[in-house]
């Protein structure tokens, strides 16, 4: 993820270009999780699809290398900040991968929307924001909806939804982290020490564990990398050339294309419980965009 520009009622110049990379951004991410899912019904584990996508990632990444304006954006990066916004960032990733193996797509990307209200309260405890009476009520309608879908009961909760939660609270995290980057901090050095992360925390693990995908499988794994690297990239150019509100607001379009490929491709569908807290975590989160204009708080890519 990379840092967003922030506005306050003021387009910054080519803001149809930022619209047009998140809308972009709605489709990639739901064509990320049919991937996951496909993946997922082959038996492949979180830590292999993991594994794979950093790899061909990095492949990518490496021959950027060859020219020193990169190299020296690296150098410059501040190594801490980074490492640890990779690691809010991958270990929210996981979640989300490890959840969607079981959960419909629109499930785990109603969840993940709980991102923006968690990452306003963050940023009221640690930065001392102050929380609007729309921003309480975003976080009523989040922690509701939550709950709903989460059906805790005396035989416990959806563990599924559970982790997506956490995967949230992983990404709300990754958020704040952005704030704490050193301006000098690149795009090209965000997503380079985002997927060194991926690298060290799954790519190496996944050695042990290999697993060689057969026939259409690589169609999959190869398209985890290449939308993987698109998303990221997208995101860049939506919050660096549009207003960082409605960029988040059009980002609830996911639900849509969520839907739409859980549907007709994998026959997913909800009950009415499912439905009505999807609707309260898509109004807390457009709450939350708009009530905290000043501070970059947006859902994270799977």
């Amino acid at each position: 993820m990379s840092k967003g520009s922030t506005h306050s009622g003021i387009l910054p110049p080519r803001p149809i270009l930022g619209y047009a990379a998140m809308l972009g951004n709605t489709v990639l991410i739901p064509i990320m999780a049919v991937a996951i899912k496909f993946l997922a019904e082959a038996d492949f584990t979180t830590i292999q699809m993991l594994g794979w996508r950093s790899w061909l990632v990095i492949l990518v990444l490496l021959p950027f290398l060859s020219f020193k304006k990169f190299r020296q954006e690296l150098l410059a990066a501040d190594l801490k900040a980074h490492m640890v916004h990779a690691t809010f960032s991958i270990c929210s990733m996981a979640c989300f991968y490890f959840a969607l193996r079981s959960l419909p797509i629109v499930t785990v990307t109603s969840i993940n929307f709980t991102t923006p209200t968690i990452a306003m309260i963050l940023t009221s405890v640690l930065y001392k924001d102050k929380v609007s009476e729309q921003g309480w009520l975003a976080l009523f309608l989040g922690f509701s909806g939550a709950m709903i879908i989460l059906k805790p009961d005396v035989s416990g909760i959806n563990f599924d939804a559970l982790v997506v939660l956490i995967g949230s609270f992983l990404a709300a995290c990754t958020n704040l982290a952005v704030r704490r980057m050193p301006a000098r901090s690149s795009n090209f050095a965000v997503i380079f020490y985002l997927t060194l992360s991926g690298v060290i925390f799954f790519g190496l693990p996944s050695i042990a564990d290999f697993r060689q995908p057969i026939g259409d499988q690589w169609i999959w794994i190869i398209l985890l990398g290449v939308v993987a690297l698109g998303v990221h990239s997208l995101i860049i150019l939506a919050y660096r050339f549009a207003s960082s509100m409605l960029i988040g607001a059009l980002d609830y379009l996911r639900i849509v294309w969520a839907l739409g490929f859980g549907y007709f491709i994998f026959n997913e569908t909800l009950n009415l419980a499912d439905m009505v807290g999807i609707i309260m975590i898509c109004a807390s989160g457009l709450l939350s965009v708009n009530s905290s204009r000043k501070a970059v708080i947006k859902p994270t890519a799977m």
